[in-house]
C-alpha cells in the first residue's frame, strides 16, 4: 500500500515498511546478465522457430571486451548449449576497453562518459555538463568535462568515429579515445568527399550543384566503361598498382582480424597516394591535347574512386554509400541498388600491380618534392615559374625524367633543362644566385631564386653551428687522454667527422664570400 519496494531471496508475506500484506511481486524483473545471455537467439525470434533463427544461429564470430568474458560470453555459451543444443559462436574477438583520454574506465559517477551520439551529432560544453550532472557525476568528474571539453564537440559523424575505433590495435587492452583523433578522421572523410567532387566534376565538366558531387542522378547519360586493358600513362599505371597494393594489404588485415591494418592501408592510399599525388598528376593529362590519353585518365580516375568506395564501405558505410550512388558505374554494377550489395574489391582483379611504374614515379615524385622544397625554402610564390637545370649519370633515371617532363613542369611550376655535369656541379661559376638540390643519382640547380641578404643570414647561422661542432671535435683530438685512451676506431671516426665538418665550413665560408 505504501509503494515501498523490497528485495529478498525469500518470498515475502508482508511489507517491510508498513506491514501490509497486500504485496505483489514485480512481474517484469530479469537480471541484466541473464537476459544478455539469451541475446544470440532471443533476438532471432526464439522460442519460436523462425527463419532468422534457422539461418543465423549459430554464427561464427563474437566481438566484445576482455572485461566481460565471464559476465557475458561464458553465459551466452551456457544458455546456447542449454536451450539450443550448440554454442552460439565459434570464435571470440577481444577488443580493448574504450576509456577516456586519461586511460580511465568510463563511469557515470566519474562523469567521464563520452556518448557516441554526442560525438556523431555534436554537442555544447554546457550540454555535456548537464548530462553528467543528471547521471550523478561527482564534482571531480564534472570538472574533468569542463576543462577537457569546454566547447563540447563538433559534429564528427558516425564514419569518423567508426574509423577512429578501427584504427586502434586490437592488441591494446585499453583504448584512450582521443577526440583529436576523431577529428582527424572527420578530415579524412572530407578529403574523400572532395576527391569525389574533383573526379565527378572533371568527368561531368562541373563540380555539381550546391557544392555536391555531380552524379549519375543529375547526369543520366554518364556511364563508366571500365578500365581499358592497356593503360599507357605512367601516373595511371602507378595508381592502379598502388590500388592493388592497398587492396592486398587491406584484405589481408581483414582476413587476419587486424582491422587496424586493413583500415590504415586504405587510409594511407586515399590520403597519401590518391589525393596528394594522383589527382594532381591527372590534371595535366586531362587538360592536354591528347584526347585518347585524357579519356584513359578519366576512366582510371572513375575506376579508382569507385573501387576505393567499395573497399572502404564496411569501415565508412554512410559517406561511401552517398558518394557511390552519385558515381556513374559500369554496366555490371549499374543494376546494384546499394554499394552494400556490390562485389567487394580484390587485389589482382580491381588493381593492376606494376612495379616498374612504382619505381619510375618515385623518381618523378622526388624531383617534384625537391623543386617544391626550394620554392618553400626561398619563399617563392606558387605562380612564379622557376628554371631547373639537372643532370644524371643514371640513364634509367634520366629517361624517366625526360619522359615525364611535362608532368613535372606542370606540378613543379618549372621549366626543365637537362644540362652537363660540369655546369650543374659548379653552379656558382655558371649561374647567378642559384639554389641546388641533390637526389639519388641526380643533381639540380635552380638559378635566380636566392635573396642574397637572407641567404647570407641563413648560411651564417649554419656556419656558426658547424664551427661549434667542429670546435668540440678538435678539442677532443687535442686531448692526449682521448687520443691515447679511446679505442682506435673511435679516434679515427672522430678525425673523419672533423675533416668533413672542416670541408663544410670552408665551402660555406666561400659561399658567404661569393654573396658579398
Amino acid at each position: 500500500d505504501c509503494e515501498h519496494m523490497s528485495v529478498s531471496r525469500d518470498d515475502l508475506t508482508a511489507c517491510a515498511a508498513c506491514g501490509s500484506t497486500k504485496i505483489e511481486q514485480d512481474p517484469d524483473v530479469l537480471d541484466t546478465w541473464f537476459s544478455s545471455a539469451l541475446w544470440p537467439f532471443s533476438t532471432l525470434g526464439w522460442p519460436n522457430q523462425t527463419p532468422d533463427l534457422a539461418r543465423f544461429y549459430p554464427t561464427q564470430d563474437m566481438e566484445t571486451g576482455y572485461d566481460i568474458l565471464f559476465f557475458w560470453v561464458a553465459r551466452m555459451i551456457m544458455m546456447g548449449l542449454h536451450f539450443m543444443g550448440e554454442v552460439p559462436f565459434s570464435r571470440v574477438l577481444l577488443a580493448g576497453l574504450v576509456t577516456d583520454e586519461r586511460g580511465q574506465k568510463m563511469s557515470k559517477v566519474k562523469g567521464n562518459v563520452i556518448d557516441p551520439l554526442d560525438v556523431i551529432h555534436g554537442t555544447s560544453g554546457a550540454a555535456l555538463i548537464e548530462k553528467a550532472e543528471k547521471s550523478g557525476a561527482v564534482a571531480d568528474g564534472v570538472e574533468y568535462l569542463r576543462t577537457t571539453y569546454p566547447d563540447g564537440f563538433d559534429a564528427y559523424g558516425a564514419d569518423a568515429l567508426r574509423m577512429t575505433l578501427l584504427s586502434y590495435s586490437p592488441q591494446s587492452r585499453r583504448i584512450a579515445l582521443s577526440i583529436k583523433r576523431i577529428e582527424g578522421y572527420r578530415n579524412f572523410a572530407n578529403k574523400l568527399w572532395n576527391a569525389a567532387r574533383y573526379v565527378l566534376g572533371r568527368l561531368q565538366g562541373s563540380e555539381g550543384e550546391e557544392g555536391q558531387p555531380a552524379g549519375a542522378a543529375r547526369h543520366p547519360n554518364a556511364r563508366a566503361r571500365g578500365v581499358r586493358p592497356a593503360v599507357t600513362a605512367l601516373p595511371n599505371r602507378w595508381i592502379l598498382s598502388r590500388l592493388d597494393v592497398a587492396l592486398a594489404a587491406s584484405n589481408a588485415g581483414i582476413e587476419a582480424y587486424r582491422l587496424d591494418e586493413g583500415s590504415q592501408a586504405l587510409y594511407h592510399f586515399v590520403w597519401g597516394e590518391l589525393c596528394d599525388w594522383y589527382l594532381e598528376l591527372s590534371k595535366p593529362l586531362l587538360d592536354g591535347s591528347d584526347r585518347a590519353l585524357a579519356e584513359e585518365t578519366a576512366e582510371v580516375l572513375l575506376h579508382v574512386l569507385e573501387t576505393t568506395l567499395r573497399a572502404l564501405h564496411p569501415m565508412m558505410p554512410f559517406i561511401t554509400e552517398d558518394i557511390w550512388q552519385r558515381v556513374p558505374r559500369a554496366d555490371a554494377a549499374a543494376a546494384t541498388e546499394s554499394i552494400m550489395l556490390a562485389r567487394y574489391p580484390e587485389a589482382g582483379r580491381d588493381g593492376l600491380r606494376d612495379e616498374a611504374s612504382e619505381t619510375e614515379l618515385t623518381v618523378v615524385q622526388e624531383f617534384i618534392v625537391a623543386a617544391r622544397s626550394i620554392r618553400a625554402e626561398y619563399d617563392l610564390p606558387r605562380r612564379q615559374p622557376i628554371a631547373i637545370h639537372w643532370v644524371s649519370e643514371d640513364k634509367a633515371r634520366a629517361a624517366t625524367i625526360e619522359a615525364a617532363r611535362s608532368l613535372i613542369e606542370a606540378l613543379a611550376g618549372a621549366t626543365l633543362t637537362q644540362d652537363t655535369a660540369a655546369r650543374v656541379d659548379n653552379p656558382h661559376e655558371h649561374f647567378t644566385l642559384a639554389a641546388v638540390f641533390v637526389l639519388p643519382g641526380m643533381r639540380g640547380v635552380v638559378p635566380g631564386v636566392i635573396d642574397p641578404v637572407k641567404e647570407r643570414e641563413r648560411l651564417t647561422r649554419q656556419l656558426g653551428k658547424i664551427e661549434k661542432e667542429l670546435g668540440v671535435l678538435e678539442k677532443k683530438l687535442t686531448n692526449e687522454k682521448f687520443v691515447s685512451g679511446a679505442p682506435p676506431e673511435v679516434v679515427e671516426q672522430t678525425k673523419r667527422d672533423a675533416a668533413e665538418l672542416a670541408e663544410k665550413r670552408d665551402q660555406m665560408s666561400a659561399a658567404i664570400t661569393r654573396l658579398g
